[in-house]
């Protein structure tokens, strides 16, 4: 064996390979990398350009960037948030406010005094309800909201709700009718959560019908799946609305205008409580003429 071959001799270790030296193309690009970062520490949620990076450096730096770009909607949304529960509580606060200040101006009435109090406690209902649905939506979120799955006859599950809500209709001067099939459509759910769903949907189609409409629940069984469709005469929603109506907060214009004293929280809840029954919710709807929302849930 010559002074030059290179082969390891016969029972000894073979030599450890040398390391990469600066020159080579991957420890220049990890250097390259390296200044990067140095450079963009004053800016937590600054991309790194990795376009002209090769091989490990460039993995590195894409992994970070999708890292980076996750972190930045998150506290975009996490911003919005807040802006939007601002915004919120801002209504219900000036009123209530306002009620106790007029009512402390001067002497007044029992009556009045009845009057002015009775102004304050709706908007600490609503102030409640408003905190109530943002403490479910966050636990639910974070995977604080256990549900108690069993067989559910959805069918009559729906009957027996619609009983529930029928004095409410009666009282705005609405039809509320339900419609299910003869067999019992089996469904693997937790009633009290899916209850809230169908509540939700029942109170905003009453809330934005007119007296003398209707309001109707169906039951209907597909192979494999379930679906409870909502539907009413109401005012309906404009077809650039209808992407967003189970965000949070959101609400039109024209609900506004109807409802004044909403929070746009309630479709937010009903898509939590669908999607962690595996299912889905849409939304259809024509201005003027009303709107129906469909709960497809996987039969058992």
């Amino acid at each position: 064996m010559g002074i030059f071959d290179r082969r390891p001799r016969r029972g000894s270790a073979p030599e450890p390979e040398a390391p990469q030296t600066a020159s080579s193309p991957d420890a220049a690009a990890l250097e390259t990398l390296r200044r990067r970062l140095e450079e963009t520490e004053g800016v937590p949620l600054g991309r790194v350009a990795s376009h002209d990076l090769t091989g490990d450096a460039r993995e590195i730096a894409d992994r970070i960037n999708t890292r980076l770009d996750k972190l930045a909607a998150a506290e975009k949304e996490q911003i919005q948030f807040i802006a939007d529960v601002s915004h919120e509580l801002r209504t219900p606060l000036t009123v209530l406010r306002g009620s106790l200040e007029v009512a402390l101006e001067e002497e007044r009435t029992a009556e009045e005094y009845r009057d002015a109090i009775g102004d304050a406690l709706l908007e600490v209902r609503h102030l409640t309800r408003i905190s109530q649905n943002l403490l479910f939506l966050t636990r639910g979120e974070s995977g604080r909201v256990t549900l108690s799955f069993a067989n559910l006859d959805l069918g009559r599950f729906a009957a027996e709700t619609v009983k529930d809500i029928e004095p409410l209709a009666d009282d705005r001067g609405l039809s509320l009718t339900v419609s299910v099939p003869d067999r019992p459509v089996y469904v693997f759910a937790d009633s009290g959560r899916l209850q809230q769903v169908l509540h939700n949907l029942l109170e905003n189609a009453l809330r934005y019908t007119e007296s003398g409409g209707t309001v109707g629940v169906r039951i209907e069984s597909t192979p494999g799946e379930a679906r409870m469709i909502v539907s009413d005469t109401g005012v309906g929603i404009p077809a650039d609305d209808l992407p967003y109506v189970f965000e949070r907060f959101f609400r039109s214009k024209a609900s506004r205008r109807v409802n004044p004293g909403g929070s746009g929280l309630g479709l937010s809840i009903v898509r939590w409580i669908v999607d962690a029954h595996k299912g889905r919710v849409t939304a259809e709807s024509e201005v003027g003429k009303g709107s129906t929302f469909t709960v497809a849930l996987p039969v058992i």
